[in-house]
């Protein structure tokens, strides 16, 4: 396997496990594929794990921080590798269910030590949220679900807007940033196609 085809954008596809894994095993006719990840997620190893379907098919499950001598992007997960005829998959979300569904904090962070806390007009400071401070669907345009409006000059002016501040609005924030990257990704894939 060479390194530098990994570094390629072009060659690897970002999978949420919960979204992917169970459409993925049909296709390649591996039975039990999520047990066999978690199983190797517990115990990884360097040489891997290859996984052969009944459909003509074999994958081979690997951990890039492992194999390689060099970290790349998301390098600590698991990837599934088919040649480089195919696309490979890195993995993101397992094992993540059952720490979400404890943790809570994680989603609520205030920093009152801010010269700018608040940072936009609030009733509730004790609710005020500072996780994402600078707004990750600020990029999205009129499709960011939030209290804006635009400037003469084309600025987009979110003053008035606290949603990525409420403290009960953190799944809102990730399942827009999901839409948002899949967004990005058909049409990224869509100038390829062209």
């Amino acid at each position: 396997m060479n390194l530098n085809w990994f570094k390629d954008p072009e060659h690897v596809v970002y999978a949420d496990v919960e979204e992917f894994i169970e459409n993925f095993a049909k296709e390649t006719g591996i039975d039990d594929l999520r047990e066999k990840i978690e199983a190797f997620d517990a115990h990884p190893t360097k040489e891997g794990l290859t996984l052969k379907g009944k459909k003509r098919t074999t994958i081979r499950l690997f951990i890039p921080d492992l194999v390689f001598d060099e970290h790349i992007e998301m390098g600590e997960n698991i990837w599934i590798y088919m040649g480089e005829s195919y696309e490979c998959y890195c993995l993101y979300g397992l094992g993540d269910k059952n720490f979400c569904e404890d943790a809570k904090e994680y989603k609520f962070f205030r920093h009152r030590d801010c010269e700018y806390f608040p940072c936009h007009h609030t009733e509730e400071e004790d609710n005020f949220n500072c996780l994402f401070c600078y707004c990750p669907l600020y990029a999205m345009g009129r499709e960011c679900g939030g209290n804006f409006f635009y400037l003469d000059n084309g600025v987009k002016d979110c003053s008035g807007c606290a949603v990525p501040h409420k403290r009960s609005n953190y799944d809102y924030m990730m399942r827009k940033l999901t839409e948002f990257h899949r967004i990005l990704r058909e049409n990224d894939d869509k100038k390829t196609e062209s």
